[in-house]
């Protein structure tokens, strides 16, 4: 049973649970759906009904001089809120816009730019760069642009369109002191990084596929996890017998990673892939369109409405540092189950992906939340065993 009721002038968007390390306690914060945040103190593990509101549109004209007219004051719903800078701020989407909270006064203190209306932030996570220092990605839902700021300075240092087709190894600059030039998306070289090979064992099966294991101490980690659910058919999706109740198990596959390079040996499997059915262009575009932004280890992890999943590591280059797609997963298996809507990371190293189709029905795709090393072992993997099929092919 719930333990306490709690009126909204609006419907609640998003959540929040922010620490107020001063008092050892807890504010909760509510974005709603007409661009206000409720802010609600925290006792003894639940919120009091009593609580304060910040008003987006009120902050937008008297501090940052948005006459009412502009697009930007349109009433966003708050999709997405993340903790800054140690808990002493708190980021969230206004429309194009990111307004930030000072938790010390609880107010609204300062507005980024980091999009054009009409985009709207969708997904905002933190991570750290190269040297450690913090960093906030935001995405958004129509430029399909990944945007990075440095939390520190609040300076614009990359930004990465998501919507290529072939994302595998594209680089991006990353400029942390610098405000970034608009329309600076750029793409250089792809290149493999070298690194040592462990100790992993390579097993494959006409019914799990190809799988490549690694083993540290006793922990084995697997390459991926396939999980799906979904109501049986020919009931009513409106039904609520229609949700998913329980979870099978679907497959246990490797990711594709579409890693080919002309010097290095491929690897083919026997195993026949399903038939893609042709869409038209903006059917394509749509399934190239990002939905989340996610940190997993050192590494940030944007799924795509296709159901694929871009990987972007930090890399330092000459001296500066630049953004990297190291790897594109993907769930064949998945494409006759809908579209990817949303995705979350759980227990720190697993990320789930949610997939509906036009039925109602859901399917679940689990993938282990690996990070750069454990790619590295992977593709070192790969390559030990493409030499080992062509050293058997020569023995032959």
């Amino acid at each position: 049973m719930p333990q306490k009721a709690l009126d909204t002038p609006a419907v609640v968007t998003c959540f929040l649970a922010v620490p107020v390390i001063k008092k050892n306690s807890f504010l909760v914060l509510a974005g709603l759906a007409d661009g206000l945040v409720a802010v609600f103190p925290v006792v003894r593990g639940t919120p009091k009904e009593s609580c304060s509101y910040l008003c987006s549109h009120t902050a937008n004209r008297s501090k940052f001089c948005i006459p009412d007219e502009d697009a930007r004051q349109n009433p966003y719903p708050v999709k997405a809120m993340e903790v800054v800078n140690s808990g002493s701020e708190v980021w969230y989407s206004n429309g194009p816009g990111l307004l930030i909270i000072d938790c010390t006064v609880l107010d609204i203190s300062r507005r980024l730019e980091p999009f054009a209306a009409p985009s709207t932030v969708t997904s905002i996570v933190c991570s750290s760069d190269c040297r450690g220092e913090e960093v906030v990605w935001c995405l958004d839902d129509k430029a399909n642009s990944l945007v990075m700021y440095h939390s520190a300075t609040y300076q614009l240092c990359a930004r990465y369109f998501c919507g290529d087709p072939s994302p595998l190894r594209d680089t991006f600059p990353v400029q942390p002191s610098v405000p970034e030039a608009p329309g600076s998306h750029i793409v250089t070289s792809k290149e493999p990084e070298e690194e040592c090979i462990a100790d992993v064992s390579i097993m494959y099966s006409e019914e799990l596929g190809m799988q490549i294991l690694t083993h540290q101490d006793s922990l084995t980690d697997y390459c991926s996890m396939s999980s799906y659910s979904s109501s049986p058919p020919h009931r009513d999706p409106r039904s609520p017998s229609s949700l998913p109740s329980s979870l099978t198990s679907y497959s246990s596959v490797p990711f594709s990673t579409d890693y080919e390079d002309p010097d290095r040996p491929s690897v083919t499997s026997d195993r026949s892939e399903p038939d893609l059915t042709p869409m038209d262009g903006e059917t394509f575009n749509q399934h190239l369109q990002a939905v989340k932004v996610l940190a997993v280890k050192d590494l940030i992890w944007v799924p795509r409405h296709g159901g694929d999943v871009i990987v972007i590591g930090l890399e330092k280059n000459s001296g500066a540092q630049r953004g990297r797609v190291i790897a594109v997963l993907k769930a064949r298996e998945l494409t006759s189950h809908g579209v990817l809507v949303d995705a979350a990371v759980v227990a720190k190293d697993t990320v789930v992906c949610g997939f509906a189709n036009e039925n109602m029905e859901w399917c679940l795709a689990v993938w282990r939340g690996w990070g750069a090393r454990e790619f590295d072992i992977f593709y070192q993997s790969y390559e030990e065993l493409g030499r080992l099929e062509v050293c058997t092919r020569k023995r032959r």
